[in-house]
Formats: C-alpha cells, sequence, structure tokens
C-alpha cells in the first residue's frame, strides 16, 4: 500500500505560472518570484497539526511562544518545529519569528475548531489551502483525470530538493484541506471529477451487475482491511497513516 520549512524545500515556482500565495511575495517588489513551500518530511500532517493545536494552548494569552515550549508540549525535536514552520505560515495558519511563533486569526479559529469537529475545521482550511501554490500545480496535473497520489506527489515537488516524503505529505494536507479527493485506490483527482472506473483492474460493466461481496482472502495492514481502512473516521485515519509512515521509516532506517 503507497501512500513539509526548510532551505531546501522551496523554490521559485514560474515554469508554470503558478499564483503567489499572499506571504510568497515581497510587498511593492513585481520581479520578486513566488516561492513554492512545501510541508515538513520530519513529522505528518497530523503531527503538525498537533503543533498549531500546542501554540493554540501555549499562546492563548496572545504572546508569541518559543520554540523550545512547543516542541516540549508535542514531543517534536526543536528542529522539527522549525522545520514545519515555513508551511504553516505560508498556508495563514502561523506567524513564525525568531525562535518565537504564534498563530494568526485563522490559525487560532482552525486549532478551536479541530478540536471539537474536524470535518468542520478542513472546510476552514479549504480557502488557505487554496491560496497555496499548490492548488493552481494539482489543477494542472489533474486536468486529464486523476493520478496515482504517490506520482501527483513527485510531480508536486519535481525541481525541489529534499526528502520526497515532502512531497507526499503535501498531497495530504490537500486532501485534509478538500482541495483534492483520494479513491479507494489511492488515486487523486479533483473534486466534482469523476474518478477513473475503466482500466486493467476494473471489472466490465456488463448485464451483471454483481453485488458486493466479501474478499475471500483480504489484504490486511496492521490487521485491518483496505475497507475498514477506508472507513476509518477523520481523525483515526490520520493517526493509522502515521503510524505505517513511521513503521516504514524505522524499516528503512540503516541499522545503528
Amino acid at each position: 500500500m503507497s501512500f513539509f520549512s526548510h532551505a531546501d524545500s522551496s523554490s521559485d515556482w514560474s515554469a508554470r505560472g503558478g499564483p503567489a500565495h499572499s506571504g510568497g511575495k515581497r510587498e511593492g517588489d513585481d520581479s520578486q518570484a513566488p516561492r513554492r513551500t512545501l510541508p515538513s518530511g520530519r513529522t505528518s500532517p497530523a503531527q503538525q497539526i498537533q503543533l498549531i493545536l500546542a501554540l493554540a494552548e501555549l499562546g492563548a494569552d496572545g504572546k508569541e511562544v518559543g520554540r523550545a515550549a512547543v516542541a516540549a508540549r508535542t514531543g517534536r525535536s526543536l528542529d522539527t518545529v522549525s522545520d514545519c514552520m515555513g508551511f504553516l505560515a505560508e498556508v495563514g495558519l502561523a506567524e513564525p519569528g525568531r525562535g518565537r511563533y504564534e498563530l494568526t486569526d485563522q490559525g487560532r479559529v482552525f486549532a478551536e475548531v479541530w478540536q471539537r469537529d474536524s470535518a468542520q475545521a478542513r472546510l476552514l482550511l479549504h480557502p488557505l489551502m487554496r491560496a497555496h501554490w499548490s492548488t493552481a500545480a494539482v489543477a494542472h496535473h489533474l486536468a486529464g483525470g486523476a493520478l496515482p497520489q504517490e506520482e501527483l506527489a513527485r510531480l508536486l515537488r519535481a525541481g525541489l530538493r529534499g526528502m520526497p516524503m515532502r512531497g507526499v505529505y503535501l498531497v495530504e494536507w490537500l486532501v485534509i484541506g478538500l482541495v483534492v479527493e483520494r479513491d479507494d485506490r489511492l488515486h487523486i483527482h479533483l473534486p466534482g471529477q469523476a474518478p477513473p472506473h475503466s482500466g486493467p483492474h476494473s471489472a466490465p460493466q456488463a448485464e451483471e451487475p454483481e453485488p458486493e461481496a466479501e474478499d475471500p482472502d483480504p489484504a490486511f495492514l496492521f490487521g485491518l482491511t483496505l475497507r475498514e481502512i477506508q472507513e476509518l473516521p477523520d481523525a483515526r485515519y490520520i493517526a493509522f497513516m502515521e503510524g505505517v509512515l513511521q513503521t516504514l521509516r524505522g524499516a528503512h532506517s540503516p541499522a545503528a
């Protein structure tokens, strides 16, 4: 089963004429090209959202929060906290400073709503993600139809340095922000765009529409079938995917 700031996580995005986010262009500098910012590859979007929740709690009095305090609250390293902030700022959820951070108004509302209704919080995140350069990029890449998640991640990361997981996590953020949708084969398509139904892996639509039947030999991932994984609530699905990614990273880490 297949399945973002940092000095090497962004670059100019001019090849395809993508629009700039409000944070990606200096005021009064028309020659400044917009930057392509990717999420940190050090930790999953689920954990990046936990950073937002920690900032909301620690900065409840409206003050900036030190990097060390966020790291201690979330159990992440100082470098991981720093690495996450560029993307969160570019999206419009946080305002980074020199080792101290605070949430934007949108970030505070998102954090408050996420804790009680993640589906509603995703609706609030949607316009912020649509303002990010990646929305225009996925519209270009998916204009011809759905793409496998890994392929779209590769295309979004093209020309940028850093680990491939940054592209994967960007796709995850786009899914969370309701910019794109993911089908049961982990193909990504635009909302309203019909997912692929034909192809070598699809059953031909004949006279005999077969009722859904239990797979006699289902594939399991950590004790769950694909159907059970797909039916997980949003929060549990994100946590599950984080566990899978952590396991994969551990399996590919060199032995000490």
